[in-house]
């Protein structure tokens, strides 16, 4: 059978204090190396990119209250192309008026002109916006910043009746003074002379926790319509989720003005 030697007392309470304080630097490194990649990025695992990328480094901010208020800085783009999001809580008691600014789910979300309407569940209380990226560039506002599973799918917003809609998706960040549920489903009669007769279906599932949240909107479905004269389509079937990461399949794109 074989032997094992412990080593004296005295080599082993040094060598246990030398491993312990080893063990402690190393976990304190860890949670600092957690800690900027969260800063880093919160939404996504691996760091967003702009595929062929020119601009250099801008600043992407939210301002949530008001053309006068406050810029929030939530990120940058910098010159590789790859975007490092920084999603802060934001002390909304220090921001005057902000609650001005604030709504309820049911209206943030766009719930607000039905024919028929089901609410499954829904939090009274909670106050929410909806922020746009914006982009800066040296303090001066130039664009937006635009994740979508198709760059077409940000033409979809003018909702002009003559335009040919794109299916698929685009993400929009909510920040929410408090936990809340909404689930719901809005029928809204769309009808025109002859030209088309449809019920446009929207169906929500939206879980937000207190601060920045996620919520993906995704066209499923588009009702085409054609006159003598004209064509376009309207959307029939959409759905409005929360989502805990940025999928896979969005794309991200920048909305420059003038170019």
């Amino acid at each position: 059978m074989k032997t094992i030697k412990l080593p004296s007392k005295s080599i082993s309470k040094s060598y246990y204090m030398k491993k312990h304080w080893l063990l402690l630097g190393l976990s304190f490194f860890l949670f600092q190396a957690c800690k900027v990649q969260q800063n880093i990025n919160t939404t996504n695992p691996s760091i967003p990119k702009i595929e062929n990328y020119t601009k250099g480094k801008l600043e992407i901010n939210v301002a949530p209250f008001g053309l006068d208020g406050i810029q929030i800085n939530v990120g940058q783009i910098i010159a590789d192309g790859s975007i490092h999001f920084k999603w802060e809580n934001i002390d909304l008691n220090s921001i005057e008026d902000s609650d001005f600014y604030m709504s309820s789910i049911k209206k943030v979300v766009g719930m607000s002109f039905c024919n028929e309407k089901q609410i499954e569940e829904s939090n009274e209380t909670a106050e929410v916006f909806e922020a746009q990226l914006s982009l800066y560039d040296n303090g001066k506002y130039i664009g937006l910043l635009y994740p979508a599973t198709k760059k077409e799918v940000q033409d979809n917003g003018s909702l002009n009746r003559h335009t040919s809609l794109v299916l698929g998706s685009y993400l929009s960040w909510y920040y929410s003074d408090s936990d809340a549920n909404f689930k719901a489903m809005c029928t809204v009669n769309a009808e025109w002379e002859d030209d088309y007769n449809f019920k446009e279906v929207t169906s929500y599932d939206i879980q937000l926790k207190e601060g920045w949240n996620i919520v993906k909107h995704t066209l499923v479905e588009k009702e085409d319509w054609k006159s003598e004269s004209m064509q376009g389509s309207l959307p029939k079937t959409i759905t409005k989720t929360s989502i805990a990461n940025v999928p896979g399949d969005i794309n991200w794109y920048l909305s420059v003005f003038g170019e």
